[in-house]
Formats: C-alpha cells, sequence, structure tokens
C-alpha cells in the first residue's frame, strides 16, 4: 500500500506525456423557469472572477466556447427572479460541461442562493435538505463514488457497517430509508444487499454498493428529516437520485479501471434536431484482486454487474419523454475449508451460496400546461430477488443443508402531479403516488419453516402542497399527504409545515414540522396472521436550524431535532423487549402490536467551506439521544444509540503548469470519523450452547454499548489533460490506520465461546478514470 500511495505522489512531478497549449472546453445549457420550464430568454450567466458573461437567448439557451479548464462558481440571474450561484463546478478538457438553470420567480429582490448543483429546487421545498453531487463523490476520501456513503460524511449520519452503505439517520433504523429514482419509489438498489448484516439475510435499504453507477447520475437531494409532502413512507430520511442527461450534440465517453472492476459509460445525440440523446453505462467488479493482496474480506468471493441507461426525447411544445432503466445481479460465495482441522471458527464449515437481482424500468412525460404550469407523470416497475443457502459439513465432510431463505419484493409505482405558479414567490403542486408492493418470503432453519408467505397491496399517497413568499424575509410551505395501504385497509393523514426566514442576506432561521408514517417491513407482517393487521408506524419530526453564511461560499449552521415516534409494532408479550425500531433482517415469529413508542433528540452543528479555491473542509458534530419504550412500559435505548457523532472532510489540491506544457493538478483528501459505539444485548453463553445458536438475555436489552467507532479515510489523485482527453489517477484508502471497530457479538458453536466481529480494515483502491 505505501509503495502505491508513494507512486502517485511522485507520479505529479514527473512526466505524463505531452499537454497541448491552452486546453480549454465548452461550457453550455438552458436557463427555464423552475415552476413553467419556459425558457427565460436574457437571463445572465458569469463566471465570477474571470472575464467570461453571456446572456440567455430566445429559447434560453447559453454558450461559453474555450473556456480554460479549472474549477469555477457560475453565476446565473435574471430579472423578478432569484439568483443562484452555483459553486463547485469543474471543468475538465475530455468532457463538454453542460449546465441547466431553473430559476424561481420572485415576489421581491431576495439575496442570492448558493448551491452546489444548478437544476434542484428542493431547497426551497425544503430548509434542511442536502444536496449530493457527482464531484463531490469524486473527491470525498472512501465513498466508491456512492451517495449513500457519501452521506455518512454529514451530521447525524451513521454507518451501520463498514461493509455496506446501510445508514442510521439520527438515531433510526436504516430501515427508515426511502429510496426514490427520478420522482418514483423503487426497491432496495444495491448489490449484495445482505452485506454487513448480523444473520447475513437481506436488508430492505442498504448494501454493498449503489447499482447506479456515479457516470449515470446527476445530483441527489438527500433528506433527514421533517420533508416536504411529495415524500411519504418514510421515517428517516430520503435518498431521491437523478439521472444525468446525455451530452446532446457530441459523442462522449467515460472509462474506470481498478482494484475493484470495471466501469464504462458512453452518452451522445440520438438526433441532433431534435435533441434527443443517450447516456448507457455497464460496470463489472470483482473484489478477487483485493482478497489475492491478502486484505481481510471474510474469504468470500463477491462480484457483481449492473447495466444502466436513460434515453431523453424532447417533444413538441416543450414537453420531454425519458426511457431509464437499471439492472444488476450479485453474488457472494463462502466456500468451507475441507481440511477439519482448520475449522477455528463455526463458518469456517459452512458453504454459503447468496445471489441477488434487482431491476428498474420506468418511463417520464413532462409538459408544460399553459404558460404557469407544468404536468410531470411517471411509471416505474422494480423489483429485487435474493436467495441464500447455507450448507454445513458434518463431521464425514458431508454437506447438510441448514438454512434457507429466498427474498422478493417488487413495486409497481405511479406518480403523476401538477405544478402551477399562482404569482411571483407563489405556487402550488398536488399529486398522487400509487404503488402496487408485491412480497414473497420463505426462510427455514433445517426442516423448520421460519416464514412462508406471498403477498402485498397497493399504496396509494396523495398530496398537495402550497409555497408562498411574504415579504422579502419569509418563505412559509405548507400542505398534507395521505397515505392508504389496501392489505389491510390502514392509513393515516400527514400534515408538513415549514417557515423559512431570512432576516440578513447573511443569516437564515427555519422551523420545519411533519407527520410522517412507514409500512411495516415484510417480514413483521407475514410472521403470523395477527400481524397482518398492524397499522404504519408514525412520527412527528420538528426541526429547528440556524445557517449563517460566511464568506467566500463558507457557512455555519446549527440545527436541533426533535422526532417523536408512536404505533410502533412492539412484541405482545411483556417479557419480550422487541421493537421494529431495531429491526432490520431476519423473521419474527411471535405475535406483535401497535403499542410501542419511540423518541429522538438532538443538536447539530456543521462548518463548512465550499471548494472554491485550492481548498475545502466540512466539520460536524451530533449529540443526540435515541430510545424506546418497550411492552413492560420501560424505556431502552435503542440499537443506534450511539449518541454522539463527529466528522472532519478536508482536502486540498496543488496544480502545476509549465508554459506551453497545460496543468496538472494533485489532489489529497481526508476524512475523519468518530462515533458513539451501537449498543448490544449480553449474550447467554450457556443457553446459545445448549440451543447451538446465539441467545440473548432479552431482560438487559440493549444494556452494552460497543466501544467508539474511529475511521480515518485518505484519497489521493492526480488529474492531467491533454487536448481531448481528461484522465485521474486515484488512490482510496479506507480505514488507513487499521482501526479495529466493533461490528457486533455472537456464539461460536466451533469456538465454543462469545467472539466479536470485526469490521473491515485498511482497504487500499487504485482507480484510474479517463473522460474523451
Amino acid at each position: 500500500m505505501n509503495k502505491l500511495l508513494l507512486f502517485v505522489i511522485l507520479a505529479a512531478f514527473t512526466g505524463g506525456g505531452a499537454f497541448a497549449q491552452s486546453l480549454t472546453q465548452t461550457i453550455r445549457g438552458r436557463i427555464t423557469d423552475s415552476d413553467t420550464r419556459q425558457p427565460l430568454a436574457g437571463a445572465t450567466v458569469a463566471l465570477p472572477g474571470t472575464s467570461w458573461g453571456s446572456a440567455a437567448d430566445s429559447a434560453g439557451y447559453y454558450r461559453f466556447e474555450r473556456v480554460p479548464v479549472g474549477r469555477y462558481r457560475v453565476q446565473v440571474a435574471h430579472l423578478g427572479y432569484q439568483s443562484l450561484l452555483v459553486a463547485e463546478v469543474v471543468v475538465v478538457s475530455g468532457k463538454e460541461l453542460v449546465l441547466d438553470f431553473a430559476l424561481q420567480e420572485a415576489s421581491a429582490d431576495l439575496s442570492e442562493i448558493v448551491v452546489r448543483a444548478p437544476r434542484s429546487d428542493a431547497r426551497s421545498y425544503c430548509p434542511t435538505v442536502r444536496t449530493l453531487t457527482v464531484e463531490e463523490t469524486l473527491r470525498f476520501p472512501a465513498t466508491f463514488f456512492d451517495p449513500a456513503r457519501l452521506a455518512m460524511a454529514f451530521a447525524g449520519v451513521a454507518s451501520d457497517n463498514d461493509q455496506a452503505n446501510g445508514i442510521a439517520i439520527r438515531g433510526n433504523s436504516p430501515n427508515g430509508l426511502l429510496w426514490r429514482l427520478e420522482d418514483v419509489d423503487i426497491v432496495n438498489p444495491n448489490h449484495t444487499p445482505n452485506a454487513g448484516t448480523f444473520s447475513d439475510r437481506v436488508t430492505a435499504n442498504g448494501g454493498g454498493v449503489m447499482m447506479l453507477s456515479a457516470q449515470l447520475l446527476a445530483a441527489s437531494d438527500f433528506y433527514t428529516g421533517a420533508f416536504p409532502t411529495g415524500y411519504g413512507n418514510a421515517l428517516s430520511g430520503v435518498m431521491d437520485m437523478r439521472l444525468r442527461r446525455g451530452n446532446d450534440q457530441q459523442h462522449e465517453f467515460t472509462a474506470q479501471a481498478g482494484l475493484i472492476g470495471l466501469d464504462l459509460a458512453a452518452e451522445g445525440p440520438l438526433a441532433r434536431r431534435s435533441g434527443a440523446s443517450y447516456l448507457v453505462n455497464y460496470r463489472y467488479s470483482t473484489l478477487g484482486l483485493l482478497s489475492a493482496m491478502g486484505l481481510e474480506l471474510g474469504d468470500e468471493a463477491i462480484s457483481f454487474q449492473d447495466f444502466s441507461f436513460n434515453l431523453v426525447f424532447p417533444s413538441q411544445k416543450g414537453g420531454q419523454w425519458t426511457l431509464f432503466g437499471v439492472g444488476g445481479l450479485s453474488e457472494n460465495l463462502f466456500e468451507a475449508q475441507r481440511d477439519s482441522t482448520l475449522w477455528e471458527f463455526q463458518k469456517d464449515r459452512y458453504d454459503i451460496t447468496f445471489r441477488s437481482r434487482m431491476g428498474t424500468l420506468g418511463a417520464s412525460y413532462t409538459t408544460p400546461v399553459g404558460a404557469q404550469g407544468v404536468w410531470r407523470t411517471v411509471l416505474a416497475i422494480s423489483a429485487l430477488d435474493s436467495d441464500r443457502y447455507g450448507d454445513r459439513l458434518d463431521d464425514n465432510l458431508a454437506p447438510q443443508r441448514l438454512e434457507s431463505d429466498e427474498y422478493g419484493q417488487s413495486k409497481l409505482s405511479l406518480h403523476s402531479f401538477y405544478t402551477r405558479k399562482l404569482g411571483a414567490g407563489s405556487r402550488l403542486r398536488a399529486g398522487i403516488m400509487a404503488s402496487r408492493q408485491g412480497y414473497d418470503i420463505f426462510s427455514a432453519m433445517q426442516s423448520d419453516t421460519l416464514a412462508l408467505a406471498s403477498g402485498g397491496g397497493l399504496l396509494l399517497q396523495p398530496y398537495a402542497h402550497w409555497q408562498t413568499q411574504v415579504g422579502r424575509r419569509l418563505r412559509i410551505n405548507a400542505g398534507l399527504h395521505g397515505l392508504y395501504f389496501d392489505f389491510n385497509g390502514t392509513g393515516a393523514i400527514e400534515p408538513r409545515l415549514s417557515a423559512e426566514w431570512t432576516p440578513t442576506a447573511r443569516q437564515t432561521l427555519a422551523l420545519s414540522y411533519g407527520l410522517h408514517s412507514q409500512l411495516q417491513q415484510p417480514q413483521l407482517y407475514f410472521s403470523s396472521e395477527i400481524n397482518k393487521k398492524l397499522k404504519p408506524t408514525r412520527a412527528h419530526h420538528l426541526v429547528l436550524s440556524f445557517e449563517h453564511k460566511l464568506q467566500n461560499q463558507g457557512a455555519l449552521r446549527a440545527e436541533a431535532f426533535y422526532q417523536q415516534l408512536y404505533d410502533v409494532p412492539i412484541a405482545v408479550a411483556e417479557n419480550n423487549t422487541f421493537s421494529a425500531l431495531n429491526f432490520v433482517e431476519t423473521t419474527v415469529a411471535f405475535p406483535l402490536a401497535n403499542e410501542g413508542q419511540g423518541r429522538n433528540i438532538g443538536l447539530e452543528l456543521n462548518w463548512q467551506q465550499l471548494f472554491t479555491g485550492r481548498w475545502y473542509y466540512l466539520l460536524n458534530a451530533t449529540l443526540y439521544d435515541s430510545q424506546y419504550r418497550a411492552a413492560d412500559g420501560q424505556w431502552l435505548n435503542t440499537r443506534y444509540n450511539g449518541n454522539y457523532l463527529f466528522n472532519a472532510t478536508a482536502g486540498r489540491e496543488w496544480k502545476k503548469q509549465r508554459e506551453g506544457r497545460g496543468e496538472r493538478t494533485l489532489g489529497a483528501n481526508a476524512r475523519l470519523a468518530y462515533a458513539g459505539g451501537f449498543r448490544d444485548t449480553p449474550i447467554d453463553a450457556e443457553a446459545s450452547a445448549a440451543a447451538g445458536v446465539t441467545v440473548y438475555r432479552d431482560a438487559e436489552a440493549f444494556s452494552l454499548k460497543q466501544t467508539a467507532y474511529y475511521r480515518l479515510d485518505l484519497r489521493v489523485y492526480l488529474q492531467w489533460q491533454k487536448r481531448k482527453s481528461s484522465s485521474t489517477l486515484y488512490l482510496d484508502i479506507q480505514n488507513a490506520t487499521n482501526a479495529q471497530n466493533t461490528a457486533f457479538s455472537y456464539y461460536d458453536t466451533q469456538q465454543k465461546a462469545i467472539v466479536v466481529k470485526r469490521q473491515l480494515g485498511i482497504i487500499p483502491i487504485l482507480s484510474w478514470r479517463v473522460e474523451f
């Protein structure tokens, strides 16, 4: 690993081939009204600190040619609209930069908004939303170009396990997260969805790596509480992903190769006259090279591949059709030791096969309605299917099938909504989401069937949202969200409200409230007949935030949150401390009732400097408490009550330019994570030995606190550019100090003792990316 790091550093100061002179690229795009999608002729676009500036033509298009490569800010303004300043924009020689901007009409002269993505209007609907950009996934350490792993660098977000991208938000289970793609809810879009779990079974909301490559993604909106009316069936947060539109004027390609596999993307025009475009991506990965380097990955053979695409077809009168999809296969295989003298742990005598398949196919249509409205409809089907089999070798090395698990989930989702501008600073959005949910579950231990069920139902979610600007200082969002699940006839009405006050151009105070609901995981519904009647878990979210903007696109932010959960499924028996708030995977073999409660309270502090010069940083700290009430009426710690989180991410670039030879850039980035350990339940060693499986002391649920979590991640990259291509060499080092963090404890039948399972050690990833 040290040799790899030395190679990257030395390469910055050695020859990288002849550089072309005056390396430049084109910046172009279109400026429209965010509500009506109508072009804004005459809108101005400028690159502050340079002489570049232009105005959009009658169709809203602008174009800068021969812009020198480098980092820029882009400022967009139009009379009667709130201006934008887009930070962290990178121009490279190998690919045109296409930036489409959507401005909101304002009723007063409002202060400029600093954003990291040009088209997202989520900030106006929810003051606490965070935007995750692809550029950040290329810069932040150990993200593996995955937006969910990128989110772990933000306040209030804890990693559930190093092996997976499951995230615990503000003390909630990872199962509280909603995944959305192109405005529709989808099933878990991750490879190896069993990664990092206690039982090695499928989870609903995490996996080893996200199935959509960063090459295909545009900016994602990440919500961590009190989200607006357009989102439902979630308790902790929303990961709202959008696909990037392919270049509609020229063909471009991206290739990335490294120790974990190959990633290829192509984009370009389908018909230049109409503006139709394509964007496709294929990725194949295997972790065999890392295992061959001697890295500890659980001795499993892990591989995955996926294909994704986004086709865009503009229509007459400003409308647009899209066709998009993603499909992926993943597997991890573990082969038992055939020499019984090598059986150190119980897993050593198991053959374990896990395979997973996931796919999404969708289409959308967006069209203006009159001069003041836009209607958008998206239809998509997504499905996940996985199976896991565990065969134990007896003393004669003959395999005996002990564990069988099959899991299937599908969603046929429709989302149709209408947005209408009521006047400057005022708009109305109303829509409906309909999703046909389907489940197939089978779980068996030896000859005992633990779960065997199939079913589902129609989930309806109508909503309406109103936004208005009161003078220059106050913005109000109000709305209602409905939820009805015909599987068992349960439903909810959920009010949402937020107020954002801007007393000065640099300060913003916001208060947000929302009532939110989430259906139960299918394993809970089908564990017994009475559980099919379970209602959704509900939660009041209250968030108070204050932000003070600093010079040069820096900001200080404080956010206090409170979440009161009720109608939580808990065990009926008083001596059983089970709560759905701690549930992740496996099955439940006892009756439940919606009689539990939970509460999460905390404070987040955030200090950020955007990458507008040669360096950036993101520092945040979270103090929180997460508890639940069990069947006996006592309040206990939840599994995810770590009490504190601290993240520090920083990076710097050094540019080297020689006359007539272009520019090379060396970047160094680091992230330090320090968090309170999650909670665990003591194991009864005697009972476990007698039963042959891990047995917990249920009366002492989550009374143990794991050791504090510590991890240092590094990313070093070298970028060099030629006239028609740009290349970047990355070295990622996850857990650079090889910290031995605790994952969980279990009773090992081979060791005949309680064993502490550790998380991943040091993982170096070398990759090379070229755009042309």
